[in-house]
């Protein structure tokens, strides 16, 4: 079988009689598909890696801005830690003159202050099984404790601290009545919930308070959102279980059951 020496290609005009074409020999008709087949290609591959290029050059630039303002804010963080270190060296001087019992408390470490950024947790109240609605039972926010109980005179401490992010919902541990939902000078905006058999529950330093003085609430129930209000250094929750008004540990009232919650 013969092998065609020549390619025709053939224009043919619209509405016009006359036809005209070229007439290519093969190797030269292969050669000019091949080259605009690698020009096309080429092209392709151009701006497909050109656009990924500019992608990261615009990357590039946003996380040196980022880095410049992160700079600065550093910068801003150190000064206010000296002078934080410094009003707290005057507060307890003048507290020492003055007679009172008085320091700011020190910043936690890192490691604790920091423990829960970026690790976002959904708020459960753990109960027992069957549940008991109006024992207090689990805690009112998942998170890392920075700070136990203690009911030693030197270092009193009448609850447990969660650390967590600020607007955290904050759960009631039990059914009960609100009996006070207001600012206090060192537990900022409060709650406490009365239960039965004389319990109640205080959950302080919140951000914001969701319910009010008077009010019914049931077991999971929304009543604030977590804050660093009031005597605070960072962002947490102060748990507090009373019995007879006498603070008792929380860690009692800890069990496995969760009740995850569901309200709007």
């Amino acid at each position: 079988m013969s092998q065609t020496k020549y390619y025709s290609i053939l224009f043919v005009p619209d509405g016009v009689e006359n036809q005209f074409g070229i007439r290519l020999r093969s190797w030269l008709f292969k050669t000019i598909i091949i080259f605009f087949s690698l020009l096309l290609i080429g092209i392709v591959f151009f701006f497909s890696f050109y656009g990924k290029i500019l992608m990261r050059a615009s990357q590039a630039t946003q996380l040196q801005t980022e880095n410049e303002s992160l700079k600065r804010y550093k910068y801003k963080l150190s000064l206010l830690e000296e002078n934080m270190k410094e009003a707290r060296k005057r507060v307890t001087q003048i507290s020492a003159l003055a007679g009172v019992d008085f320091e700011i408390p020190e910043l936690p470490p890192d490691s604790i202050l920091f423990a829960e950024m970026g690790n976002t947790k959904p708020a459960v109240v753990q109960k027992s099984y069957p549940i008991n609605e109006t024992l207090p039972e689990g805690f009112p926010v998942e998170g890392y404790i920075t700070r136990g109980f203690s009911d030693n005179p030197k270092d009193f401490h009448p609850g447990i601290d969660i650390a967590g992010e600020i607007g955290t919902p904050i759960l009631s541990t039990a059914a009960g009545l609100v009996t006070q939902a207001e600012f206090d000078p060192v537990y900022g905006l409060m709650v406490v919930i009365e239960h039965e058999n004389n319990i109640s529950t205080l959950y302080g330093h919140n951000s914001e308070i969701l319910v009010e003085i008077g009010q019914e609430v049931l077991v999971g129930s929304r009543i604030a959102l977590l804050g660093n209000t009031g005597k605070s250094t960072a962002p947490h929750l102060h748990y507090e279980v009373r019995e007879n008004g006498n603070p008792v540990n929380p860690i009692k009232y800890k069990t496995g059951y969760e009740i995850l919650n569901k309200q709007n």
